[in-house]
């Protein structure tokens, strides 16, 4: 799992940690929401949280690949995962020392699991796309060993500039790379995650009466907050586990497979997924694009995940 730790990773890194038919190898960080530093910190204390610190984490690229990146401070705060008070949810925890770049221990994992398992690494990118794309051009081996998931991406209005979403604008030259490798793709976009609505129905469910549900519910209201100046949502949208999401149950998604274009010259457009819905271009498909989600069966699994955290989390004790 490639991410950039905010308010919504921390539920992607629930599901892909204690979701029954997921084995998650590792969790690559990359700069998006925050600095790498702090995206890094930040996965290092959800997983102190959930009791899974064994996982390991590799710090990955600081800065996109040819322009500078607007950190999401107006989305997640400082820290990348405040509170309503300005405030970290979680505690620092020492983030484990790491002897070269991330990418070298990322194309070692891979390389060993597929070694050993004659199958294909899920790789599941939740942030921007840099840490994948340095990936396939410095090993291009690693082409044949893995498929690909992102959450990211818009059919239509974005959700940073009129028609980009925030992943894919923060690095579109990178983003243009993942597209064209000729990886099996998958994009979950913002129209899918949109429909993910953390209601105050789900927000009941999920309750308060453990402490990670409380810093869930933490995380949780300082997002609905910030989702209702931003953007009017009432309740906000939940982005990254969707992608999470698909690698567990494709069969709860519809969608198709088309050609995926990455905009990276236009002032108006920059960072655009401009998707061929039609078929109305001569180039072949690149990528399967989710159109929906069952709703219903997403915030089972979802609750199922925190609730197999919050056992886990009783026995470490």
């Amino acid at each position: 799992m490639d991410c950039d730790p905010g308010h919504d990773d921390v539920l992607a890194i629930v599901m892909a940690c204690f979701h029954p038919s997921l084995h998650l190898l590792g969790i690559s960080t990359v700069a998006g929401n925050q600095s790498v530093e702090k995206t890094t910190q930040n996965a290092a204390n959800t997983l102190a949280a959930i009791g899974k610190f064994e996982i390991p984490i590799y710090k990955g690229q600081s800065k996109a690949m040819f322009s500078t990146l607007p950190f999401c401070e107006e989305i997640h705060g400082k820290s990348g995962l405040d509170n309503k008070n300005g405030e970290p949810v979680f505690p620092n925890v020492t983030v484990p020392g790491q002897k070269e770049p991330g990418l070298l221990y990322m194309h070692e994992i891979i390389s060993e699991f597929h070694k050993t398992n004659a199958k294909k690494v899920q790789f599941v990118a939740t942030g921007s796309l840099t840490n994948l794309a340095i990936l396939i051009l410095l090993f291009p081996e690693i082409s044949a060993m893995i498929e690909i998931t992102i959450m990211g991406g818009a059919l239509g209005i974005g959700n940073t500039n009129p028609v980009a979403e925030f992943n894919i604008e923060n690095d579109p030259e990178a983003a243009r790379i993942v597209f064209e490798s000729g990886i099996p793709l998958t994009m979950v976009p913002l129209e899918v995650t949109h429909s993910l609505l953390v209601t105050p129905e789900i927000t009941n469910r999920i309750g308060s009466e453990s402490v990670l549900k409380m810093q869930i519910q933490e995380l949780l209201s300082f997002f609905k907050e910030t989702y209702q100046k931003v953007f009017f949502f009432e309740s906000p949208p939940l982005h990254d586990p969707a992608a999470i999401y698909f690698i567990i149950a494709p069969q709860n998604f519809e969608g198709r497979k088309m050609r995926v274009d990455i905009e990276t010259v236009s002032s108006l457009s920059r960072g655009q997924t401009v998707c061929d819905f039609y078929g109305r271009s001569s180039k072949p498909a690149n990528c399967f694009v989710a159109l929906s989600v069952n709703v219903d069966s997403f915030w089972a699994d979802m609750l199922l995940c925190l609730e197999l955290a919050d056992r886990h989390i009783d026995q470490k004790v």
